[in-house]
């Protein structure tokens, strides 16, 4: 019995000293784990806040490098409709992808606006035409000032060109100029009804079926298409006889020749235009080329001769 007394005195002193170690651990532990907890929060919030910030200079960075210009701007007034048409020459000349998400025209002259949402995605380094119709009671008198506004919060403004060189062009020439280096010819296999590679020159075979190929560009100071019709042609003439030869304008697609309908040359846009096959079997040497032009523009028709080229004929 006193045996059994002195190991309860001597137990009860160390129950209490591991009560206390057990304690200073167990809060140990809790503080490990809330110090641990807030770490770990901490951490989760400044990469949050840097991810975050990478993301918006991603975007600042996105917004600055994109650039797009819309020029050739042409605007017609539909009057009885309470509209105006908008024909523009869009090119992304960033590095961009860019998405065009809504257009606004202003009236200046009686202070009108007006916006409609538009859906225009423009790779890097693509051009493309685009028209569009825009709810705006205006007369043919206003002046407008336009913009596009992009998915990225940019603003592109539609740039106008200056009429005096295609007023003189019209007043001139005509309404339809040509790219005189790109002038071409191709040699037409008719059993397959292929075109061979264009060949940037001013002498054609005389024992070969060819196509011949010029890019136009519609100048007219109206602005508005020119439809080319069937009675378009190229006239060789030879100049010490009477020999002539006619390629008539013709239609290629997929490198194939196919019936003419028309050929429509929008505002400001080069065009190529084919035409023939034709074999020139009574010519030789030089000839004089005419490009004849007949088609119409708007409701008016419109006639035009480019007789700026000549050809020699070989052998």
């Amino acid at each position: 019995m006193k045996r059994t007394s002195w190991f309860k005195k001597v137990w009860n002193g160390r129950s209490k000293g591991i009560s206390t170690v057990l304690g200073t651990v167990f809060l140990t532990l809790v503080i490990f784990a809330i110090s641990t907890n807030v770490f770990l929060w901490t951490l989760s919030r400044n990469a949050e806040y840097t991810l975050a910030v990478k993301e918006e200079n991603q975007k600042t960075a996105d917004r600055l490098n994109e650039y797009v210009i819309a020029s050739g701007t042409n605007y017609s007034v539909l009057e009885a409709e309470e509209k105006v048409r908008i024909k523009v020459s869009l090119k992304n000349a960033g590095s961009l992808a860019v998405q065009l998400i809504n257009i606004w025209v202003f009236d200046t002259t009686q202070e009108k606006y007006a916006n409609e949402p538009v859906d225009v995605s423009l790779n890097p380094g693509q051009a493309m035409p685009y028209s569009l119709i825009v709810a705006l009671s205006a007369s043919n008198t206003s002046d407008f000032v336009s913009w596009f506004v992009t998915a990225r919060g940019n603003t592109v403004p539609l740039q106008t060109e200056e009429g005096v060189i295609i007023a003189e062009l019209s007043q001139g020439i005509g309404s339809i100029s040509m790219d005189f280096p790109q002038f071409r010819y191709h040699i037409y296999d008719a059993k397959n009804n292929s075109l061979g590679p264009g060949k940037y020159e001013f002498s054609i075979p005389s024992k070969e079926d060819t196509v011949l190929g010029a890019y136009l560009t519609n100048l007219d100071e109206s602005r508005n298409d020119i439809n080319l019709t069937h009675h378009s042609c190229i006239w060789l003439a030879e100049t010490d006889s009477a020999a002539r030869d006619d390629w008539s304008i013709t239609k290629v697609v997929d490198n194939a020749v196919v019936d003419f309908d028309y050929k429509i040359l929008e505002y400001g846009k080069p065009t190529l235009v084919f035409f023939g096959p034709t074999c020139p079997s009574s010519l030789s040497g030089i000839t004089a080329v005419n490009i004849l032009l007949y088609g119409t523009i708007g409701s008016k028709d419109y006639g035009q001769n480019i007789p700026f080229i000549s050809i020699y004929v070989t052998a």
